[in-house]
């Protein structure tokens, strides 16, 4: 009698497809399995009174075939018996039996239905490498290797379960283990390969585990850690202090103890906020919003437009280049009305003054008319810091005596220093030296003559 059947005939395109997906299957828990040797040693806590050395396990579940010999074939179920052997708490050696039973059914050439169950057995031997375990529950993954033998059923010249076959395992498994000191319940999902076959099985299946521990029960230690950083005290090269792992379980040096870590603090002598990348906040000492290494004028307070430097007259040249900083003047006039305005000039030696400096008839009372010269001075100073050290010179003309003469000059001279101090010229740029009459410029006989000797002049001691 022929037998004709129902379901299609299997393609090897198909065949392919499904022993692709099966490759990444098999790359995913070979990954799972070296992952943890490179890490290094699994983080565990302790399992207190759980029986570790020989187990004897019971499987049930389902399984499912991708490429059966019967395509109409659904899910089937499994039942396996399987022992074990800790070798330690990293690893378990492990055999077994499972046995697999599917039901599946046919259409005889008159329309008659007939029934395609089948069976199957499978012999197999692996291991099993711990990933994480924790008081009540351990992870694994797991591989073997085994014999795969299909049921002897025929429908008239049709085995129906297929051929014998090599098998290959991999998979992984959760365990949980009961408050009764010798069982445990887990939960295994296994692929099996059938390469001879073309074909690929999915398990899934929980199992009981009864341990047997020869008189004395082995426990999971958990590694030292007396800091609780989580670096185990066997690695830990601060064992007593709290520490990174980045550092090797020490803490991080803070030199400032500003909170920033020296490691990432730009300056670490100087405390500072986070913020800040660990530098104290940048001074301001006018308070004029303008940081003083950014401040042309960090004492006087002025708009960052001017650099922070005042304008009073509101010309657009700041006070400390305006020659004429109470009289709003041009920019290209350096803040004078004009250029006929400026009174001042730098020479490669002096600073040439286009007016005389008035005093009061013997003394050395600077008169009030002299004042916007003498702010073109300072503007002129601040404009060239270059210029670092500047004399003053007092010179008289011949009337009266030597002696009072200098002692005159001297005062004089004197006096413009204190002036352009007041306008913030620094003093140590500032020196002061009276010739009285002993350096005159014209003769002292003519009115005239006497009035070019009666003068101050400044002289560049010093230029960057």
């Amino acid at each position: 009698m022929r037998l004709r059947y129902s379901f299609p005939v299997r393609e090897a395109g198909s065949q392919g497809a499904v022993m692709n997906r099966l490759a990444g299957i098999v790359v995913v828990f070979t990954l799972l399995g070296v992952a943890p040797a490179v890490a290094g040693p699994p983080r565990v806590q302790v399992i207190h009174d759980v029986e570790r050395g020989l187990e004897f396990g019971l499987q049930a579940g389902l399984i499912h075939d991708f490429l059966p010999p019967v395509p109409d074939a659904g899910p089937g179920l499994l039942v396996g018996l399987e022992l074990g052997w800790d070798i330690n708490w990293l690893l378990r050696l492990k055999g077994g039996v499972v046995t697999a039973y599917y039901d599946a059914s046919g259409t005889l050439p008159g329309g008659q239905g007939v029934k395609l169950d089948w069976d199957s057995q499978l012999y197999w031997l692996g291991a099993s490498f711990s990933l994480v375990a924790s008081e009540r529950f351990h992870a694994d993954v797991q591989a073997g290797v085994g014999y795969f033998h299909a049921g002897p059923k025929q429908v008239g010249n049709f085995s129906v379960a297929g051929s014998d076959d090599v098998a290959i395992r991999a998979g992984g498994a959760l365990e949980y283990f009961t408050g009764l000191r010798h069982f445990s319940l887990a939960l295994e999902v296994m692929v099996d390969i059938l390469p001879g076959r073309g074909d690929v099985a999915l398990a899934v299946y929980p199992v009981v585990r009864y341990s047997f521990g020869f008189g004395g029960s082995r426990s999971i230690e958990q590694p030292r850690d007396r800091d609780a950083d989580g670096v185990p005290d066997k690695f830990d090269r601060c064992p007593d202090v709290w520490g990174p792992q980045s550092n090797h379980g020490c803490p991080e040096a803070d030199s400032d103890s500003d909170g920033v870590i020296d490691r990432e603090d730009h300056c670490p002598q100087q405390p500072g906020p986070a913020a800040n990348a660990g530098c104290p906040p940048e001074p301001d000492s006018d308070g004029d919003g303008v940081k003083d290494k950014l401040d042309r004028c960090p004492r006087v307070p002025g708009p960052a437009s001017q650099d922070g430097c005042p304008d009073k007259d509101g010309d657009g040249v700041p006070d400390h280049l305006d020659k004429c900083p109470d009289k709003k003047g041009k920019v290209e006039a350096d803040g004078c009305p004009s250029r006929a305005h400026i009174k001042v000039v730098v020479r490669k030696q002096s600073i040439q003054l286009k007016e005389k400096i008035h005093f009061e008839f013997g003394k050395a009372k600077i008169q009030r008319r002299s004042y916007p010269l003498l702010d073109q001075v300072a503007a002129t100073l601040k404009a060239h810091p270059e210029i670092k050290k500047l004399r003053i010179e007092g010179h008289t003309d011949s009337r009266g005596s030597a002696a009072y003469n200098q002692r005159l000059s001297q005062r004089r001279a004197q006096a413009v220093v204190n002036y352009l101090v007041r306008r913030n010229i620094a003093r140590d740029r500032l020196v002061a030296k009276g010739f009285g009459e002993s350096r005159p410029i014209a003769t002292n006989k003519t009115a005239r003559g006497r009035a070019q000797n009666r003068r101050v002049e400044m002289i560049i001691l010093e230029r960057e």
